[in-house]
C-alpha cells in the first residue's frame, strides 16, 4: 500500500505542472480572444 501510494503522489505532482501550464495557456488564449472580440466591436 506504501509502494502505491508513493507511485500516485509522485504522479500527481508530475501531473500538476503541466496540467497547471496548459490550464493557464488556455486561460490566457480565451482572454485575449475575449478582448480582441470586445476591441474589434468598439
Amino acid at each position: 500500500m506504501s509502494t502505491l501510494e508513493s507511485f500516485i503522489w509522485h504522479f500527481l505532482g508530475y501531473a500538476t505542472m503541466p496540467a497547471i501550464f496548459i490550464g493557464g495557456f488556455i486561460a490566457t488564449a480565451l482572454v485575449f480572444c475575449f478582448v480582441m472580440d470586445k476591441a474589434g466591436k468598439l
